[in-house]
């Protein structure tokens, strides 16, 4: 939020100052600095400073706000033509009731306002103390009830946000994101198809360096404001603002590197029956076969790079923010890479007293080479997959599964992006007490995703078969999201109350472009352009949805302590059925800071609020799920035709999920440790459901129909103390923690939908639980032919909770094995600080309380390359490969990995100014360093987190690995997390 001195008044004077930490002294940049009731404000500089002129002469009220601190203010009085010198030494904070929070409203909100929990990430303090490359990092697991699900370990790739866990079946689970108040696209799936689902992160265009903070409004009952498409929750970035003074340059350069745990100790063996001796086994280790034959090593370690150059400054009218930054990074194969070049320019003017004009604008182009897009090409999938009769059957293929390494790279897969994002923000004050904005933006990405395999020299005969003779898949496209967002507040106080009604409009369009367009079999080997196949295909494609929404709020306060709150918010889509006129979302929050009556006597406990919400928000349809669409064909004499395509349903609205929550926040022991508890119990309701369409209505396929109900519940908890605090030596903890469930509650008619060959929603369960056969007893014979078999025969309700008697397996239901989605989460940071200017940071994440399904397990077994299916003794495998092949790579997925680790160090003034610098940091951090614990092998896990499962003895290569998908359930050769070291010099000048 910019603040701006007034105009010069006839008689006025100056204050400046500087803000310290109490404890070590250190100066604090970016506080915010204002004076009460007059408009005129600020952040201090890199050194702590701060300037505020024209201020009118009198006794003011300066108030200081920085996130992490506690509050303060100081009354000073002003003369006029003179300065002010004032100090602030600030206390560390772990619960700050008044930090402004953006909220949907005019002007943002005091914390202690606000009924729900909203989590604050300041990006400055994180990056100060982590080793983050992208804002997935950022972000991930600092946040009660946020999970990023992982995607791989290719870089360019990112993870995908579920806040507290998955409330839709059909309609995806990915919160809404702003940037700057506009919303922004971050489909964590773009790019060029890659096995697993791992793709590109749009969230990930922004650099860490440019955001000032990120807020997270968690569920319905917090993101009413937001409307239709808010149920699964809304995640604020604000970027970077301009200060007052003379203009500060900002240099972070960072420098590392990335790499696989152990791949030749987690791959293992894969097996052939000897040649030279009849009922024996070979072995052979594919990578290390690589390496002893003097080919080296598959992977390597990838050199990573960023370069971020910011500046800051701004007079008394007209305050500026510009960076500009370079990014190259390279994975562990050499032809995975990813390059970003970023500017972005801020600027904020006071035009007159009351009018401020924020424009802010960024252009993000992104290359992107990935290395996984299909089963022949992706050196995971050979590796995976490797067999050592191709070592011996004369292909030339080396033991790995399709080709040797050579020739991986010579199909390339790209995703490219060139993002503009502006927005224009007026904030209109015409008189103190009442307060206007409005933003109008555009988010305009265009992308191209390509795939080309250029024609080999063998033709068909190539490792490759008939994609050898050239062919090149090309997407280009726009997508593009415009948002006109009003709000205006009013604020008035009588007595001891004060009432501020809020009004708001919000506009928002979002159009989807795409040509696509694939050519095969190229004349010659310099040919790889669409045109020059010999078989070309084409198809377009155009997509848009607008929405308009309105809303009414009403705040009362009593004596800034306790506040109540009620909104409604009235919203009409373009995806909703003809028939559906319009959605209404209510709110109700109410909160009361206890501690601040008379009556509160607890010495120890500084700060205690109480606070609870309830309210509902929706997610819209597909953009044509309600239509009924025709598709082209041809028909009778060749003639073009239709054919039904999609049956529609002019009923469907959106589905609404309604959610109470109730929590406390408390501090304890002078604000030095925070409590913050928070329970939520969410229904989604009028769930969107896909129903078999009958024969008799002439389409085929289902209809979407709004007949499900999910309930979810779970408990949040943050905890952040200082639990030794001095010059010399202080320790600070900051621990998150949240369990979420859900249960689905009605389908309607449907009792089950089989979401997959294991998967299955079924009522009275979680979604996407995993159902599959449970072998209890087992027997073969010397051949390994299975004699008999019994099966667990299910109990329960529905006849499918495990604990049956056993029954012939050909009888038995598919059983509960357990939840796709993780039930608990937690994250464990330590910092520790020694004189002042050196700190040690450490980091544990986890989640857990799930299972997943590794496909490859399965896919190994079937190429008949493991040793329970060549030697044919093992019952459990016998019987498994006759009825339920993946049930073998059914693993207990929690783990705990230490995450981060680094050593920050912050250069001494003289040392510093040696280099032409006012201040510098030099840094070292680590991550994915060592998995700790996983569910499966308990603590005695290694440390590179491989586990082996249990029926066959296969390795798993890392728990952590899935799909990108919130419902998925198993995955399939998806490259696991890398582990990295960054070198980070920060400077300031």
């Amino acid at each position: 939020m910019g603040l701006f001195p007034i105009p010069a008044a006839a008689q006025s004077g100056s204050i400046q100052g500087q803000v310290t930490d109490a404890a070590t002294g250190r100066a604090l940049a970016s506080a915010q600095v204002s004076v009460r009731g007059t408009g005129i404000g600020g952040l201090t500089n890199a050194d702590g400073r701060f300037l505020l002129l024209n201020v009118p002469a009198g006794e003011q009220t300066v108030e200081l706000l920085l996130l992490g601190y506690a509050s303060q203010q100081q009354t000073v009085v002003v003369r006029s033509g003179e300065t002010i010198v004032t100090q602030f030494r600030l206390s560390a904070s772990a619960l700050e009731l008044d930090e402004i929070i953006v909220t949907g409203t005019a002007g943002g909100t005091q914390r202690r306002a606000i009924g729900n929990v909203v989590t604050a990430v300041n990006s400055d303090e994180v990056l100060s103390r982590s080793p983050i490359a992208s804002v997935d990092q950022l972000i991930a697991q600092r946040t009660p009830g946020l999970v990023m699900l992982p995607g791989t370990g290719q870089v360019g790739t990112g993870t995908a946000p579920v806040i507290r866990g998955v409330a839709s079946v059909t309609q995806g689970n990915d919160p809404i994101i702003y940037i700057d108040g506009v919303r922004m696209d971050s489909d964590p799936r773009r790019g060029p198809g890659q096995r697993g689902g791992a793709n590109i992160n749009r969230l990930n265009d922004i650099h860490p360096a440019d955001i000032e903070s990120i807020e997270i409004i968690k569920g319905p009952a917090a993101a009413t404001l937001y409307g239709t498409e808010a149920s699964n929750g809304v995640i604020q970035i604000i970027t970077k603002r301009g200060r007052t003074g003379a203009p500060q340059f900002d240099l972070t350069a960072r420098v590392g590197t990335n790499w696989l745990w152990d791949p030749a100790g987690r791959v293992g063996l894969r097996y052939m029956p000897d040649p030279d001796r009849p009922g024996e086994l070979v072995g052979l280790n594919v990578y290390e076969n690589e390496e002893q034959t003097g080919l080296g090593p598959i992977f390597q370690n990838g050199l990573t790079q960023s370069y971020n150059l910011s500046m800051r400054g701004g007079t008394d009218a007209v305050r500026y923010f510009g960076a500009i930054s370079r990014d190259n990074d390279v994975g562990v194969v050499d032809w995975n890479w990813n390059k970003r070049f970023a500017v972005r320019a801020n600027v904020e003017a006071l035009l007159t007293q009351s009018l401020t004009v924020n424009i802010n604008s960024s252009f993000i182009s992104t290359q992107t080479r990935l290395a996984q897009g299909s089963i022949d090409t992706d050196p995971f999938s050979n590796l995976i997959w490797s067999n050592p009769r191709t070592l011996v059957d004369g292909s030339g293929r080396r033991g790995w599964r399709a080709a040797p390494p050579e020739e991986w790279s010579k199909v390339e897969d790209r995703g490219d992006s060139d993002r503009t994002t502006t927005s224009v923000e007026l904030r209109f004050q015409p008189v103190e007490w009442s307060s206007h904005r409005l933003v109008a933006g555009i988010d305009n990405n265009n992308e191209l995703a390509f795939t080309v395999l250029p024609q080999q020299p063998e033709g068909a005969a190539h490792f490759y078969g008939q994609r050898a003779l050239g062919e090149k898949e090309v997407s280009r496209g726009t997508r593009r999201f415009l948002t006109l967002d009003y709000s205006g507040s009013a604020n008035r106080t009588w007595g001891d109350y004060t009432f501020t009604p809020s009004v708001g409009f919000q506009y928002y369009k979002t159009e989807s472009s795409f040509i696509t367009a694939e050519g095969t079999q190229f004349p010659a080997i310099p040919v790889t352009t669409i045109s020059g196949g010999a078989v070309r295909t084409g198809d377009e494609t155009f997509a848009e949805e607008a929405m308009v929404g309105f809303y009414v709020q009403q705040q009362v306060g009593w004596n800034n302590r306790a506040f109540l709150t009620g909104a409604v918010r009235m919203d009409s889509h373009s995806a909703f059925g003809s028939e559906i006129d319009a959605a209404y979302y209510p709110k109700l929050s109410g909160t009361w800071v206890v501690s601040e009556e008379d009556f509160w006597s607890f010495d120890f406990i500084s700060q205690f609020r109480l606070r609870g919400a309830w309210g509902a928000a929706g997610r819209q349809p597909g953009t044509f799920a309600a239509s009924r669409l025709y598709a082209p064909t041809i028909g009778f004499g060749d003639n073009p035709a239709l054919t039904p395509d999609s049956y529609g349903n002019p009923e469907l609205q959106p589905e609404r999920g309604e959610e109470l929550e109730l929590g406390f926040d408390a501090s304890f022991f002078d604000d030095r440790l925070s409590l913050e508890f928070t329970r939520f119990d969410r229904a989604t309701k009028d769930a969107i459901i896909n129903r078999p369409l009958p024969p008799s209505s002439g389409f085929t396929g289902s209809q979407l129909v709004n007949i499900g109900r999910i309930d979810a519940w779970g408990n949040e908890v943050a905890v952040n103390a200082r639990l030794v605090q001095g010059p010399r030596f202080s320790w600070d903890l900051d621990t998150q923690f949240a369990t979420a469930r859900n249960r689905i509650a009605d389908l309607g008619d449907l009792e089950t939908i089989f979401a997959g060959t294991q998967s299955q929603h079924r009522e009275g369960y979680s979604v996407a639980d995993i159902f599959m056969l449970r072998v209890l007893e087992a027997e073969i014979d010397a051949s390994g032919a299975v004699v008999r078999a019994l099966c667990d025969g299910g109990t329960g309700p529905q006849g499918v909770d495990p604990g049956g008697a056993p029954v012939p397996c050909s009888e038995a239901p598919q059983v509960w094995l357990g939840r796709s989605q993780p039930t608990w989460q937690l994250g464990v940071g330590n910092t520790f600080t020694l004189f002042g200017n050196l700190r040690l940071y450490a980091r544990v994440e986890g989640n857990g309380g799930h299972i997943q399904n590794n496909t490859e397990i399965r896919a190994t077994h079937n190429q008949s390359t493991t040793e329970a299916v060549l030697l044919r003794n093992n019952p459990l495998v016998q019987v498994y490969r006759s009825l339920e092949n993946d049930r073998m790579g059914v693993y207990e997925a929690g783990f705990l990995r230490l995450r981060e680790v680094s050593l920050s160090y912050d250069l001494p003034a003289g040392l510093a100014g040696r280099i032409g610098a006012d201040r510098g940091m030099v840094s070292v951090g680590m991550r994915n360093l060592a998995m700790l614990w996983t569910a499966e092998e308990g603590w005695d896990t290694p440390r590179s987190g491989l586990v082996t499962e249990k029926i066959a003895g296969m390795h798993v290569w890392d728990p952590e690995v899935r799909a990108t998908g919130a419902n998925s359930v198993g995955y399939q050769t998806v490259l696991p997390p890398t582990a990295s070291v960054t070198m980070t010099l920060r400077l300031s000048f």
